[in-house]
This record gives structure tokens, C-alpha cells and sequence, in this order.
């Protein structure tokens, strides 16, 4: 396999990591980043009790 090949391949892996919904209208849903960012933090709540908990 040729350098340009491997590059070739490298570059085809970049464009398939993004991606863009369909549906995209450009308007922030702050009720649908709610229910994302909710759960994280409790998720790192618990993660920092349990840390705190151990010492």
C-alpha cells in the first residue's frame, strides 16, 4: 500500500466521523440538551461522592 493510499484512507475515516442530522433547523432545543446534561451531572455527582466516600 502506497503512502497516498494510506492517506486516501485517512482522509475517507475523517469525513465519516461527522455527521449532521437531517432534521437540523439551527435552533438550540434547551429542552433536549436538558435531558442530556441532567443525567451527566448526576452521573459525576455520584462519581465524586464515591471518590470523596473511598478516602
Amino acid at each position: 500500500m502506497t503512502q497516498i493510499e494510506i492517506a486516501n484512507l485517512e482522509h475517507a475515516g475523517r469525513s465519516a466521523m461527522a455527521w449532521v442530522p437531517e432534521g437540523y433547523d439551527g435552533k438550540t432545543h434547551y429542552g433536549l440538551l436538558a435531558a442530556a446534561t441532567i443525567p451527566a451531572l448526576a452521573i459525576l455527582a455520584v462519581a465524586v461522592a464515591l471518590v470523596f466516600g473511598i478516602r
